[in-house]
């Protein structure tokens, strides 16, 4: 697969290395652009959530391998293996707003866990910027000043992620607002289709008698071809069908075995055959195994 990134932001610590902003935390980083000098374009892939309040336009946004519609004064939200920004062609450009960027690792074990991987305006369908009232931007930038002062003075980590669902309680109020869509229009986004149907196949244990999720399946559950559901795939995510569908699956991999699972229950859990398979997949994508990733010091309660 021909890579179609600039940075790959595996840890909130790249993220601030790329910009020049100092680490606070392991796991989560608030930044104040205006505080920084200017920054490359760069067409990123997403290991870490972000939430970005911007108030400049300076920057044509892809998203996928589409466009993403933002103006200044909205809010601008990825999630994990997505991939977005402006290719680098050298240039830098004067970045304002605010960025609020958290490590999934952030969230293991807590009861908000399994609700964060479902907010559906992190979704690669949605390719429109939140428009938010002067009100709301202020209550949204007042919420991660007291995150930022909160990660350099105590760092505690239950008032760090109740601030953190507040903002993505604010997120969620503003896309029910603005995307306030009939079932009908969100089924035709192939993608949000693809995860929904994901969800579902793990929801009700069918890897245990059909093993992982396969692009025919999908295909088949989503009324298209294989061939043309990879088509769809790539022209909205700029990833092959396969691809996606392993994402989808590592994400779940790390999610169980930070709940304690050890690789073989984790393997047998996802409908692998075989726990090797699962190494090598998450070796492939995370560029670590599994076991490896457990041994990665996570941060204390």
């Amino acid at each position: 697969m021909i890579q179609n990134y600039d940075i790959k932001v595996k840890t909130v610590h790249d993220y601030n290395e790329f910009v020049g902003a100092e680490d606070t935390h392991p796991h989560v980083s608030v930044i104040h652009y205006d505080e920084l000098s200017p920054i490359r374009h760069s067409r990123t892939l997403w290991a870490v959530y972000g939430v970005f309040l911007l108030d400049d336009t300076s920057e044509q946004l892809g998203y996928g391998s589409g466009r993403y519609d933002y103006h200044a004064g909205s809010i601008v939200c990825v999630s994990p293996s997505q991939i977005g920004g402006m290719a680098n062609d050298g240039s830098t450009f004067q970045r304002r707003g605010w960025a609020l960027l958290f490590s999934p690792e952030l969230f293991h074990g807590t009861a908000y866990e399994k609700e964060l991987i479902r907010l559906e305006f992190f979704r690669y369908h949605i390719n429109k910027a939140f428009a938010i009232t002067t009100q709301e931007r202020q209550y949204c930038e007042t919420l991660l000043q007291m995150l930022r002062s909160e990660l350099t003075e105590s760092g505690h980590r239950e008032l760090i992620t109740k601030i953190i669902e507040l903002i993505l309680a604010y997120c969620s109020s503003f896309f029910d607002r603005q995307h306030f869509i009939t079932n009908g229009v969100k089924g035709s986004h192939i993608v949000s289709r693809l995860e929904h149907l994901l969800d579902d196949y793990y929801a009700t244990d069918e890897q245990y008698s059909n093993g992982l999720p396969t692009v025919r399946f999908c295909a088949d559950n989503l009324c298209v071809t294989p061939n043309y559901l990879g088509d769809l795939i790539r022209q909205e995510t700029g990833d092959s069908a396969n691809h996606f569908i392993g994402h989808y699956i590592i994400r779940q991999a790390k999610d169980l075995l930070m709940s304690g699972k050890s690789v073989t229950e984790t393997a047998y859990a996802l409908g692998f055959d075989f726990p090797s398979h699962l190494s090598r997949l998450f070796n492939r994508i995370e560029g670590v195994t599994p076991s490896a990733y457990i041994k990665t010091p996570k941060m204390g309660k």
